[in-house]
């Protein structure tokens, strides 16, 4: 078969391709332009439209693949009557009371006075300056490393024997060194009815501090179960406040008070301002997310803080799609995630930090202590292996023990922390005014204040929910894969009249015509037949009895 034939058929080909072509702009190339380069001009310009709206859609079902979920907002508002009244965490400056640090160091000296044991303090002003080592459990990143291995190992040893060889709590002695609630929050008005702060308040220890934290509802994880016991006991019998709706005038109120300056032992911030952590009532008293927030409130101010709810839920065909790609958790989801009841960002995060602790110390430091997960409380001799832990946790890059692919699992990103799908967020604000002084001496004549001085520094704080109706969103699953298929549809009719037949019809045209045309002409070089007419088809429409016959032509 020569070249010519070759080149004829091949463009016999091609122009019947595009001739029964449905395609839009293929039809131009049939006929003759008397404008030089029109045709090379228009398939540049084709080309170019083809490879365009093929980078759509590969764009398009990326997107699809990463997130197959879009947000709808409901135009229903919800009335925050029906949002939880989140739990609000009041904390000093001051970790560690020093009336009551010297307490506590008196019966340590007197204990070692008794004991055989090797001494650990030459005086009572030793035995304190040995005791505030146990503010270093709090793993604050900026604080200054002061640890000699020997001083922990002998006051462990005393501790353990002080408290009769059983062990001690590192958390519960925090705790009982903090500024009690009635010393911190000393008044109080919910919705205009004055109420007994101390009642309402639960002195809880945190990852930061000891706290007193109003609206608790977390049950206690203390190391031993008596005290466990009676940490649920006092938290079962808090007086129940009903929330109101929103007022800046029936607010919930309460007069702050510092401790005295002498009182004052340690602290990590520049400034003695109060400290006012804002979260969910089941979560743990520390903000890990940012979800709400930390407020520090400066001596002598009036701070309001609106709190603003939102509602938000997802559709049940969202719960088909893949958590790594809707981003967020259903409750069974996370609780077999974190196997326990209970799951939020913030709980999985404390977890995913507690397991950072036993992976590189085997135990986890006291005051992180909040899930019910089998932990073991770290002591005094495992203070150095915390420093180290928060060293790599807060970004550097050094552990002494962990290599390799070890050192990957030390800095543990928790990326499997996801926000749950259903809940109320809540978002705050914060309005700031300065409190006058007493004019007199015998302090405030009026008010919430009535009766009080400024000798120690005071601050009010009011919380409410700021605005009646809050919105509602619902996540529901739009992008299925027919959505998907009609946008496709869309652009490829859109730009040149494209459909699924026509990348049909390209195959077609690529393959079983070219795959019929080749093996007929292998068949006429094998058997040398002479030169016949030959139709391009495949004979697939002519009825049987009419087929070519080459020996009748």
């Amino acid at each position: 078969m020569s070249l010519g034939v070759d080149e004829s058929l091949y463009r016999r080909l091609f122009r019947e391709f595009l001739r029964q072509s449905y395609i839009n702009g293929l039809h131009p190339f049939l006929y003759h332009s008397p404008v030089r380069l029109a045709k090379a001009i228009w398939l540049a310009f084709l080309t170019s439209l083809v490879i365009y709206t093929h980078l759509v859609i590969v764009n398009l079902t990326q997107e699809y693949l990463v997130q197959p979920t879009e947000i709808h907002l409901s135009p229903d508002l919800v009335h925050v009557a029906n949002s939880p009244f989140p739990a609000v965490g009041v904390c000093t400056a001051n970790k560690i009371s020093q009336r009551r640090l010297r307490s506590y160091a008196l019966k340590l000296y007197q204990h070692q006075a008794n004991s055989s044991q090797r001494a650990v303090a030459e005086d009572l002003d030793d035995m304190v300056d040995h005791l505030l080592v146990l503010s270093q459990f709090y793993l604050n990143p900026l604080e200054e490393e002061r640890l000699n291995t020997t001083e922990l190992l002998q006051l462990h040893r005393l501790l353990t024997s002080y408290y009769n060889g059983s062990g001690y709590s590192v958390r519960d002695i925090l705790r009982q060194l903090s500024p009690d609630c009635g010393e911190l929050v000393i008044r109080g008005i919910v919705y205009g009815a004055p109420v007994n702060t101390s009642q309402l308040f639960l002195k809880r220890p945190t990852s930061s501090n000891v706290c007193c934290i109003f609206n608790y509802r977390r049950v206690s994880y203390s190391q031993f179960a008596d005290r466990r016991a009676e940490d649920d006991a006092e938290m079962s019998a808090v007086p129940k406040v009903v929330f109101e709706s929103n007022s800046i005038l029936n607010s919930v109120q309460f007069v702050l008070q510092d401790v005295a300056e002498e009182d004052y032992t340690k602290t990590f911030r520049t400034n003695s301002a109060f400290q006012l952590t804002i979260f969910p009532q089941e979560d743990y008293a520390t903000v890990q997310s940012t979800t709400l927030g930390e407020v520090l409130v400066d001596h002598n101010t009036i701070v309001e803080i609106p709190i603003q709810p939102t509602f938000f839920t997802s559709g049940n065909a969202v719960r088909y799609v893949e958590p790594e790609k809707r981003r967020c958790y259903y409750p069974e989801e996370g609780s077999k995630l974190l196997n326990q009841s209970y799951y939020s960002l913030d709980e999985c995060l404390l977890v995913c930090r507690s397991r950072s602790m036993m992976d590189h110390c085997g135990c986890v430091s006291p005051p992180m202590v909040g899930s019910p997960m089998a932990l073991t409380y770290c002591t005094l001799p495992d203070l150095p292996c915390l420093v180290r832990w928060k060293s790599i946790w807060y970004g550097h890059n050094e552990f002494a023990f962990l290599q390799n692919n070890e050192e990957q699992l030390a800095q543990r990103q928790c990326e499997d922390c996801l926000p749950t799908c259903n809940g109320v967020s809540m978002s705050i604000t914060t309005n700031v005014a300065p409190l006058r002084r007493a004019l007199r001496s015998s302090g405030y004549l009026t008010g919430l204040l009535k009766g009080l001085t400024n000798e120690r520094p005071l601050a009010i704080i009011k919380l409410f929910f700021k605005l009646r109706f809050a919105q509602a969103t619902e996540s529901q699953l739009v992008s299925t894969w027919v959505v998907l298929l009609n946008r496709f549809g869309g652009i490829l009719s859109l730009m040149y009249g494209f459909s699924i037949v026509s990348y049909i019809e390209i195959l077609y045209y690529l393959t079983g015509k070219w795959f019929v045309y080749i093996l007929r002409s292998l068949k006429k070089d094998n058997h040398e037949k002479p030169r016949q007419s030959r139709s391009l088809y495949w004979h697939e429409l002519i009825p049987k009895g009419m087929r070519f016959n080459p020996q009748t032509n």
